[in-house]
């Protein structure tokens, strides 16, 4: 009798151990998947800013640094346009990134 019991008790904790292996578990990306690239303009007029991923342009005057939160884990293009300057780049964003792009001449 005690060994009907422990067989059935046996059983039922390896059906639970394999039931409970089997679940899906979802993984999370640090940073909610997100990267941050920081364009600083040191140069002496306003800039125009286009990531041609996200279809955004923004302008940018000179001495100030404008944040873009962007999808971690992407290579972006950047289109760099001022008075007498103009400037085509890619970046690598990742997960948690916290990159600084500063435009000179």
């Amino acid at each position: 009798m005690k060994k009907s019991i422990l067989a059935v008790f046996v059983l039922l904790s390896a059906t639970l151990l394999v039931m409970s292996a089997c679940t899906k578990t979802e993984t999370v990306n640090p940073c909610n998947g997100q990267g941050v690239l920081n364009v600083e303009n040191k140069l002496d007029s306003t800039i125009s800013v286009k990531i041609t991923q996200t279809h955004d342009t923004r302008s940018i005057d000179k001495n100030f640094t404008l944040p873009f939160t962007l999808a971690g884990n992407q290579p972006y293009t950047l289109t760099i346009d001022g008075p007498q300057y103009h400037k085509d780049t890619t970046f690598m964003v990742l997960f948690c990134d916290n990159l600084l792009f500063i435009v000179t001449k």
